[in-house]
């Protein structure tokens, strides 16, 4: 299936992934070579859980997590 990746709002870009049927949010993440624990995904305006399985075709907000003191 393919998947749709904008990582926002440092990195400004879009990407195509191709999963296998029945990948989670984290298997995306991983599939860019990301950390999980610094991205929150979100799906129109619904943030998603890591274990959320994908559907071909969707288009998934990745932002960056932002810490400091």
């Amino acid at each position: 299936m393919m998947v749709t990746a904008r990582l926002l709002p440092t990195r400004k870009e879009t990407k195509v992934v191709e999963l296998k049927s029945g990948s989670r949010v984290e298997d995306l993440i991983r599939a860019l070579q990301l950390y999980p624990d610094a991205w929150i995904a979100v799906r129109g305006d619904e943030p998603l859980p890591s274990d959320e399985e994908l559907t071909d075709g969707d288009d998934i907000k990745l932002v960056s997590v932002v810490s400091g003191g």
